[in-house]
């Protein structure tokens, strides 16, 4: 009976959102965001509190998804970026929008009095910009344990080359594949050659 009010309500957010990464590349798809979803219902318990931290809002269709399932969740993105987002979710009291270019400017005096379970890392996807996101996210207040989430993974090979190497070093170990596999199309052009569209891993402290 769990599994059916969870699906239920997963597919009802997916309806008010309208779109996914076959309409939009810029988004992640509807199966990411339920897989994600039913991650973190799964995680973590219903009567604990547990933030979470985005670094990349862009339309704020996966902050929704988030703010379902966490107590807080904080989104960066660039100033005067949010108007989308603040519009798809008027109706949520637990999301704080960060306005700052993460590659210019410090996030930690935005973000310090909590302890973060959940990074998803959607930013700039260049290696270099993965990796600094994930540097930043690790002198953060983070909490035991903590999973960083990625997109894009199959799809752009910086992304999936700063990934791979924070596990082949040791920062991170897998937990699960999300959303669609490995050979995936999805009709734009785009096709998930790498690998899966997304990754959750865990820190290793």
């Amino acid at each position: 009976h769990l599994n059916i009010c969870i699906m239920t309500k997963i597919d009802k957010l997916l309806e008010q959102i309208g779109e996914d990464k076959h309409t939009n590349p810029a988004t992640t798809s509807n199966k990411f965001k339920k897989d994600l979803y039913e991650f973190c219902k799964s995680e973590f318990p219903w009567t604990c509190e547990h933030v979470a931290a985005e670094f990349g809002t862009h339309k704020g269709q996966t902050t929704k998804i988030l703010s379902e399932v966490f107590d807080k969740v904080y989104t960066v993105n660039l100033p005067d970026n949010f108007n989308e987002a603040r519009r798809i979710n008027a109706d949520r009291d637990n999301i704080e929008y960060v306005g700052l270019d993460l590659y210019k400017s410090d996030v930690y005096d935005k973000i310090t009095e909590n302890h973060i379970s959940l990074f998803l890392i959607d930013a700039g996807h260049s290696t270099d910009n993965v990796l600094t996101d994930f540097t930043r996210a690790i002198n953060m207040n983070t909490a035991e344990p903590c999973y960083f989430v990625f997109d894009d993974c199959g799809l752009i090979y910086d992304v999936k080359e700063a990934v791979d190497s924070l596990i082949e070093f040791g920062k991170l170990e897998i937990v699960r594949e999300i959303g669609h596999p490995k050979g995936y199309d999805f009709k734009n052009g785009r096709v998930l050659n790498l690998g899966a569209e997304g990754l959750i891993c865990k820190l290793i402290n």
